[in-house]
């Protein structure tokens, strides 16, 4: 008799052959889990559909046509699963050898777990480790205010049972949909039901091809679109629904912050500005006081001080600098 699966594991795709084979075998490699696998192309034009058609045999089934996006691949993978826990994996990302098989354990180790959560290792596009993400909890008051303070992604593992109350991602979302699922899902847990486990269990490519570091605009456009549906519908606590500029200030910091790293620096002043007009004591604080500091760093100052960041960390992280050794840890 063939056993359920434990996994439902979906990975969108979209024009990034150069990662997805590392991506497919990170999961149709892991051992002692039974995986429902689902990878859906967007309709690449650089060779992904070949690559996904090689693992066909290890896939519960594969798309390549256009389609609406990511977050539309998601929850067409979601909508079929048949595993006990879902997630989704990008196809620049991976998971560690025995990742799946540790997370099972937590789940299967206390019924009132719905959500494990572990920590990420950070590449760049070699595959070098250039830091860690750390595991956290979800803090709703922080996601809140500071339009992030979320896990890694693709360590983020959730059981079925809560989707079916929860609902899907919003589809309509492109670049914030796991920050708005996962305050969705924090408003509906209770004390005691994440498991935060610190080892790493995948690793997050970051590289110039990645949304977060395309599309800053609209990405912070998303964010004040969520918080104005989320504080117009009134279910949040009273302690948190009288945030809302502190909130909606948030998301001006944050876009300053990602204008910065792009080295958009009058566009980040004119976003750091728009933030202390919201609220004056959002900036007024530590998280607003750093980045002003960070603004006064000519960009080419703040680039070469990142590439000796970069630099330490991997050498702090030596024992993990070549692509596919990562190990649960």
């Amino acid at each position: 008799m063939n056993l359920p699966p434990q996994f439902t594991i979906v990975t969108p795709a979209f024009n990034q052959a150069q990662y997805l084979e590392q991506a497919i075998r990170s999961v149709v490699e892991q051992n002692d889990v039974r995986i429902e696998y689902f990878v859906f192309d967007g309709g690449s034009t650089d060779g992904s559909a070949a690559i996904i058609a090689k693992h066909a045999r290890a896939l519960a089934d594969w798309t390549s046509a256009p389609d609406a996006g990511q977050t539309d691949a998601i929850v067409r993978g979601w909508s079929k699963a048949q595993g006990a826990y879902v997630a989704w994996l990008n196809s620049d990302d991976y998971y560690v050898p025995g990742a799946l098989a540790a997370v099972a354990a937590e789940f299967e180790r206390d019924e009132q777990i719905q959500v494990v959560i572990g920590a990420c290792l950070m590449v760049d596009e070699h595959g070098t480790v250039i830091g860690r993400k750390y595991a956290r909890d979800f803090n709703l008051q922080t996601m809140l205010t500071t339009s992030g303070g979320v896990p890694g992604q693709p360590a983020v593992f959730v059981r079925r049972s809560l989707v079916a109350v929860v609902g899907l991602p919003d589809a309509a979302l492109h670049y914030v949909m796991d920050w708005e699922y996962w305050m969705r899902l924090a408003l509906h847990l209770r004390p005691g039901q994440v498991r935060v486990m610190h080892a790493a269990l995948a690793v997050v490519r970051s590289w110039p091809g990645t949304k977060t570091r395309t599309g800053v605009e609209a990405i912070c456009r998303e964010h004040r679109a969520v918080l104005e549906r989320l504080f117009a519908a009134g279910t949040l606590p009273l302690e948190l629904q009288a945030l809302r500029s502190t909130a909606l200030a948030g998301t001006h910091l944050k876009q300053s912050f990602l204008e910065w790293q792009a080295g958009l620096n009058r566009a980040a002043w004119r976003s750091f500005a728009q933030a202390r007009k919201i609220s004056a004591a959002s900036v007024a604080g530590w998280r607003g006081s750093a980045l002003w500091l960070r603004l006064l760093l000519p960009y080419r100052l703040y680039n070469w001080l990142q590439t000796q960041v970069r630099s330490f960390k991997a050498r702090t992280y030596s024992k993990f600098e070549t692509a596919g050794t990562h190990r649960l840890a």
